[in-house]
This record gives structure tokens, sequence and C-alpha cells, in this order.
């Protein structure tokens, strides 16, 4: 926890410090809202995982965003050996979403940082792996409800009037994981994300 704290205070402070003046808003307290397709690099279950998925927001003031997203792994997770003997060989299905509240600081600058965070559940669970054999990939098992909140930090770059590009880092907590031979560490862990933001800011 004390190296996320740290890794959050010195990216707000690190992008603060090397943004750029732009045109400033004139019209505070104006409601927007946005829609964006998003990609998360990160880890599961000790391996590399790709997650895509999505989040929309409203935009008060130009700072404060309310809203919520959706995302699932897209890659390929092998699950633990033999946890299914009769099953046989298994991947690890793991999405969530949520709620998600995002502060942007000093949204007048053509580059700037963002705070955000996610709370919301999740799903686990085992399915068959694709391949030679099994041509689907049937759930084995059942299904693990989990919570999930993920604060972090990112850099948000003003591209045009309707389009903004950000990048970040954030870290996933998960908790209430109980599928046989799976930890709460397994699903919890860093995160790079890349948004692509269409919207009226």
């Amino acid at each position: 926890m004390r190296h996320l704290i740290f890794v959050v205070l010195l990216c707000a402070l690190a992008a603060g410090a090397g943004a750029q003046e732009a045109t400033p808003h004139k019209d505070k307290g104006k409601t927007s809202g946005f829609g964006a397709p998003v990609v998360k690099c990160t880890v599961v279950h000790g391996q590399g995982a790709l997650m895509i998925g999505g989040r929309g927001g409203w935009i008060l003031n130009h700072s404060l965003v309310l809203g919520g997203g959706g995302y699932a792994i897209t890659t390929e997770v092998e699950a633990p050996e033999g946890i299914l003997p009769e099953a046989g060989s298994l991947d690890i299905e793991f999405g969530y979403g949520g709620f998600e509240v995002e502060y942007i600081l000093h949204p007048d600058r053509q580059l700037h940082p963002t705070l955000y965070t996610l709370i919301g559940v999740g799903t686990a669970r085992y399915v068959k792996d694709v391949g030679p054999v099994t041509e689907s990939n049937d759930q084995a098992g059942a299904s693990d409800l989990v919570f999930v909140l993920e604060p972090g930090v990112g850099a948000e770059a003003n591209v045009t009037g309707w389009f903004r590009l950000g990048a970040g880092v954030s870290y996933r907590v998960v908790a209430g994981v109980g599928e046989n031979g799976l930890e709460n560490g397994d699903l919890s862990g860093f995160a790079g994300t890349l948004a692509f933001k269409f919207g009226r800011f």
C-alpha cells in the first residue's frame, strides 16, 4: 500500500509539472459526457493478460467524472493444473465492472494528470481450454462473485475538442475469491491502461 501511495503522488506531481497551458474554459459549471474504449495490460495468476472494455461518464465542471465501466480478459490465462481433473485443461475467465470516479486536474492544459477509482464487482470462473481436442470454452465448475477496488493515476492529452487520449497505471484489489486453486492475489495486480475518450469536454 505504501508503494501505491508513493506512485500516485509521484505521477500526479510529474504530470502536473509537465503540463502545458492551453485555452482556458470559459463555461465553468458545464456538464458534458464521453464514451471510451479501453485496453488494459495486466497480470492474472502470474501470467500476462490483455483486458478489453469500455467506460463512460458525465463530466461536471470539466473536472469531476461520474460514470462506470467494464473490462474482461481477452487472452488465455491458464488455470492451475489438475484443479478439476475430470474437466481436462482449463483457462481462467475474469471480468469486472462498476462505478467509476475520476478527477481531472487542470483540464484546460494540453497535458494534464488524472486520479481515478473504480468500485465494483467481478466474476471469475474456469472454462475448458480451446484446443485440438476441445472446440468450445464451456464453463467448468461454478462462477465466483468478487469485490473489486481499483485506484489509479494517469495523464491525459487534449488531442481535439472531441477526443482525448489517456494513459495510466492502476492497482486492482480483488477480495472474496473462493474458486478452488485461486486466491485474492491471483486476480489482484497492477495494470497499464490506454483509453480513447470521445465526447464533449
